[in-house]
């Protein structure tokens, strides 16, 4: 029987493939860390420089700061 560890390939192969896997796990990483930067100012969130009434109890301002008055 012949050797069943390499599947059949010539070993150039075998180090061929295992260097394609290598740079596809490396390319995988860059690309997550690259989407986590980039998508992280969608996070980020504004604080309001005023105080009102609907603000301290929980609601949102309007639109046109009339509550602020």
């Amino acid at each position: 029987m012949e050797n069943m560890n390499n599947q059949g390939k010539r070993p150039q192969q075998y180090k061929d493939s295992a260097k394609l896997a290598w740079y596809g796990v490396i390319g995988m990483t860059i690309l997550l860390i690259l989407m986590t930067l980039l998508s992280s100012c969608n996070i980020t969130k504004e604080t309001p420089t005023h105080n009102c009434e609907l603000m301290e109890q929980g609601q949102k301002c309007l639109p046109d700061h009339s509550c602020c008055k």
